[in-house]
């Protein structure tokens, strides 16, 4: 999975992956990074706390769609 959207926005969002990690209860920023870059899937509860995350630090209203490219490109 291609996760360049979602890096994108975390990236202008200043949202660090500790900060996800704090958020979603993830111990291993390894684990995050993973997530994040595509490696590994969020499970369907972390990828609504982390849209919840990015709506409320940035006041902007994204959906799944923007967040989680499906295309493996």
């Amino acid at each position: 999975m291609n996760n360049n959207n979602l890096k994108n926005i975390l990236k202008e969002a200043c949202i660090s992956h500790q900060d996800i990690s704090d958020e979603l209860g993830i111990k291993s920023l390894g684990t995050v990074s993973l997530k994040v870059n595509g490696k590994a899937e969020f499970s369907a509860s972390e990828a609504m706390k982390l849209k919840r995350l990015i709506n409320n630090k940035t006041g902007k209203d994204y959906r799944f769609e923007d967040l989680f490219n499906q295309n493996d490109n």
